[in-house]
């Protein structure tokens, strides 16, 4: 498996998919290989993390590109939309990006998951996210694609109370992250299973 994004995707991952300590990392995508593994036994899931902190779809396309000629991947990951959002980019610009790599994942053979925008209250006050979200909607609707809806689950444990970012404290945060990565990668890794057959590819 692949997974192209920006800081939350990538973690403290380096371009090797290790940490600083050489262990796996511990943002949602490693928690979802290890879910998929405990929901397959005997079934290993290699994962490549590619990407890095505020960097825009278009800078991750040649990172996704590089990857796939040099290796199959039965599944792609590709968190994005934040950045562009954040800094006004032209949505179509975006929507003729993620095109372009819809279209190299399916060529290689593999399924796409967008992942969007994380929740965020001061995000949502202060960009407009519809016409991102419009575009990230827009390519998952091709072949092989489908969109993992990060922002509204995220949205619905914050007003429950279950995991809040924004409302705890910062002596606390570092737990709730570890706690929002490792539900992330759960529900990502249920919403994979009833959707890309990864275990037959």
């Amino acid at each position: 498996m692949l997974a192209v994004g920006s800081a939350t995707t990538v973690g403290s991952v380096n371009t090797m998919g290790l940490n600083t300590s050489g262990t796996q990392g511990a943002s949602y995508p490693w928690h979802m290989t290890r879910a998929l593994e405990a929901a397959l036994p005997g079934v290993k899931f290699a994962l490549t993390v590619r990407g890095g902190r505020g960097m825009t779809a278009e800078q991750m396309l040649p990172l996704l590109d590089e990857a796939l000629k040099h290796q199959h991947y039965s599944l792609v990951l590709w968190q994005t939309g934040t950045v562009e959002a954040v800094r006004g980019l032209r949505p179509d610009g975006l929507l003729e990006v993620l095109h372009t790599g819809a279209e190299l994942v399916r060529d290689a053979g593999g399924d796409l998951v967008l992942v969007d925008p994380q929740f965020s209250r001061f995000l949502r006050a202060n960009t407009d996210l519809d016409p991102y979200e419009s575009v990230l909607q827009q390519v998952a609707t091709m072949p092989g694609a489908a969109i993992f809806h990060r922002f509204d689950l995220m949205r619905t444990w914050a007003n429950d109370g279950r995991i809040d970012l924004e409302h705890t404290q910062k002596a606390d945060r570092d737990k709730a992250l570890d706690e929002l990565n490792e539900c992330l990668g759960k529900a990502l890794a249920q919403f994979v299973l009833s959707g890309v057959d990864v275990a037959k590819k």
